[in-house]
């Protein structure tokens, strides 16, 4: 079979495919310990040797298109035109769910919708409490969270399967910022006794500043949650959304886990009754665990037994009901058992009265409706900005990760742009309605998923559910106690603590992102959260910086009968050729690795500082040791005639050779360079100039236009030669090889 390619009549050089040929070849079989023999096709080309300026004049090369601001302002000016389809694109591109709901099947996906939205709404209200009071607010405001952020995202949100809400790691931040507010402000709560005189009667009352306490506290909430929606709406606007790359899956599989400690901790003092300090900071476990221990002995009996009773009815349901496989698949719901402790712990407290006669605390009054607009959110907006930035981006990035995997399992896309301003959205305008930062519930997403959620409806409908239970249903849960709420967190605490396990496979594929978790995870624990994820951060980056400042380097060598060049320490059947080395440097060259790569290079080939020039005299080349080019590869005929004049009018430089070096010409793989600044050109003048003075030559091979654009604008070719740059390492190898074969006449 012959294969011919079509030539360019205005090419100075052309190639062609000669054939294509059987080639026998035997493999040997592991397996079987059997030799096979088979066929491959294998490809001959006949070509000039290509310089990069022979290429570029026979093949019509040029510079890349020029991209600056202009360019990019003009090209999103040619958009913006006011015409009926650019106008529908706009809206269906920001207001998603019109898209969703013109294709949305309301025979086959309503009914599924409505089961997954009451599913999900039935977890929306234990879950909502609980991380309400883990936000340090009373729980009713964890009910607001997911009713308001949930009928925002039908509007905005471009996944059709996340469930929006309250979510443990974020209410936790929330709460954080609260403490250290309350902190800064200086209130604690506190009681007095005050007199009451009514003629002849004279009566005292216990009096304490929870109303105060209780405003401040909505005020430092509000004010973050405005700041979250306002940080993400801002990402969202200017298309930031790239920016959670940044935070990767071991940061945040450390951060989640770490923050999960804080969770469990803050619980304790309700699992066991007892009185905790507020602390904020370093070392804030530290403190806590002290007052726990200290504590202990005076643990409430009764809060205690209930929370372990508690815990086992969970885990049992969960683990041996709706995690079991072979009831699992006859459920058309999981069990709700959240819900089912939540009532059950709501009656008995009422009726055995734990209150009064046992102290065991409860929820309290639960306002009865929609809270009224209020605007709290813009009292502490200076105090709390470092902390919403932090908020923002664990939010979007748990979030948006969520989303993606739903979207990737049922075929469609998420926008994360988009997304970021639905958040954004959610956040701002909940914060007006007593509302905390909202973010993608994991738990809650799988179960809608599972149980067959097809769209955004599903948030509909178990909105309409929490309205319910907002309108009428709040104030049956006042005697609820506070312990069942904390066993509920508790309990779903166990997928964040398995993350433990990811250590191990960590250990197995990469050091670097096993150090990024326990880094990170000791970051959180230790210090707080918001500093655990603030050095998490760190570090991720540092590890990036170390390793582009300390990049792989190595000698490339050529597989027998092949242009094919491969590391030799990783391809052993890659052979040097004779009085040439070549050089991959793997990435880009640029001023904090322009050093590294200098004594890279030195250390892999030959050092010139320590040559001494002045007792080198010239010696003519080895003849035995010049490897004559093939001729199937190339040939004298066939070398460019730039080349062959710097032969015939400086014959001395490949006359004089050193003697102290076996090395006449290295070769400088640039395929792995993907720009070189300045620093990186002095560095490649430098090592061209030092190399020159003992006559070993440096040719690049395989730049990359942007590259060579570089090499213009810096005035690089007044001391490397252009004509040193080659479009493949083999065609340099080659052309070295030719000057080496010239020598022997």
């Amino acid at each position: 079979m012959h294969l011919y390619l079509k030539q360019n009549s205005a090419a100075s050089l052309t190639c062609r495919v000669i054939s294509v040929l059987p080639w026998p070849h035997r493999r040997d079989d592991g397996a079987n310990g059997e030799d096979e023999t088979f066929v491959e096709e294998m490809v001959v080309i006949e070509r000039p040797i290509y310089t990069q300026k022979d290429f570029d004049q026979g093949f019509d090369g040029g510079k890349r298109p020029a991209r600056n601001l202009g360019t990019w302002v003009k090209s999103k000016a040619r958009k913006c035109e006011c015409s009926p389809s650019c106008v529908r694109s706009f809206c269906t591109s920001h207001l998603p769910f019109l898209s969703i709901m013109k294709q949305y099947r309301v025979r086959q996906d309503l009914i599924p919708d409505i089961i997954a939205g009451l599913t999900v709404g039935i977890m929306h209200i234990p879950q909502g409490m609980a991380y309400g009071q883990l936000s340090t607010l009373p729980p009713v405001f964890g009910l607001y969270v997911s009713f308001f952020p949930v009928i925002l995202y039908f509007f905005f949100g471009t996944s059709k399967h996340v469930s929006i809400g309250t979510f443990a790691v974020i209410s936790l931040m929330v709460g954080s910022v609260v403490d250290k507010g309350m902190k800064s402000q200086g209130l604690e709560p506190t009681t007095w006794n005050l007199t009451v005189s009514t003629g002849a009667n004279v009566t005292y009352e216990i009096m304490d500043n929870s109303a105060e306490l209780l405003d401040m506290k909505l005020k430092l909430a509000m004010s973050v949650t405005f700041a979250v929606g306002a940080i993400q709406l801002l990402l969202g606007v200017f298309q930031l959304g790239f920016l959670t790359v940044y935070l990767s899956d071991p940061l945040i599989s450390g951060f989640t886990t770490g923050a999960a400690c804080h969770v469990f901790t803050s619980q304790i003092k309700h699992i066991f009754g007892i009185p905790m300090g507020q602390y904020s900071g370093a070392f804030k476990l530290v403190y806590s665990y002290r007052d726990i221990f200290l504590n202990l002995p005076k643990t409430n009996a009764v809060t205690f037994i209930a929370s372990i009773v508690c815990m086992m009815l969970l885990v049992v349901v969960k683990e041996y009901i709706n995690g079991n496989p072979k009831i699992k698949p006859k459920l058309k719901m999981p069990v709700p058992a959240e819900l089912i402790v939540v009532v059950l712990g709501t009656v008995i407290s009422y009726f055995v009265q734990l209150e009064e006669v046992y102290k065991v605390k409860i929820v309290g009054d639960i306002p009865v409706g929609i809270p009224p607009p209020n605007f709290n959110a813009f009292t502490f907006l200076p105090q709390v900005i470092s902390d919403a930035i932090a908020i923002a981006i664990v939010a979007f990035a748990i979030s948006v990760s969520m989303a993606k995997i739903f979207a990737k399992k049922h075929d469609y896309d998420v926008d994360s742009n988009q997304e970021l301003l639905a958040y954004g959205l959610c956040n701002v305008f909940s914060s007006f309605f007593s509302s905390f930062v909202s973010a993608v519930s994991l738990s809650r997403s799988l179960v809608q998923e599972n149980v067959g959620g097809r769209s955004q409806v599903t948030g509909l409908m178990s909105s309409i559910l929490l309205l319910i239970v907002l309108l009428l249903v709040g104030p049956y849960f006042k005697t609820l106690p506070n312990c069942i709420l904390a066993s509920i967190i508790l309990v779903a605490l166990k997928g964040m603590f398995l993350q433990f396990l990811d250590l191990k496979v960590l250990w197995g594929v990469s050091v670097i992102d096993f150090t990024v978790w326990l880094i990170t995870f000791a970051a959180t624990v230790l210090l707080d959260v918001d500093l655990g994820l603030l050095v998490g951060v760190g570090f991720g980056l540092l590890t990036v910086i170390i390793r582009s400042q300390r990049p792989y380097s190595c000698l490339l060598g050529q597989v027998p009968g092949t242009d094919i060049y491969r590391d030799i320490s990783v391809y052993k059947s890659a052979e040097e050729t004779a009085g040439i080395k070549i050089f991959r440097f793997d990435s880009a060259l640029f001023f904090a690795n322009a050093e590294f790569f200098k004594s890279s290079l030195y250390k892999l080939t030959v050092d010139p500082n320590q040559v001494n020039s002045t007792s080198l005299p010239p010696s003519k080349l080895d003849s035995q040791s010049v490897v004559t080019p093939s001729t199937t590869t190339g040939s004298a005929s066939t070398v460019p005639s730039s080349i062959r004049i710097e032969m015939e009018t400086d014959p001395s430089r490949i006359k004089e050779l050193p003697t102290l070096t076996d090395i006449n010409f290295i070769i400088l793989d640039c395929s792995t360079m993907s720009y070189v600044d300045s620093m990186g050109v002095k560095v490649l003048q430098q090592v061209i100039t030092e190399f020159k003075a003992f006559n070993i030559t440096i040719y690049l091979a395989q730049c990359k236009s942007s590259v060579r654009e570089m090499f213009e604008c810096t005035n690089f070719y007044k001391t490397g030669n252009k004509q040193f740059q080659f479009v493949t390492i083999h065609d340099a190898v080659v052309s070295a090889q030719l000057q080496q074969w010239a020598i022997m006449g």
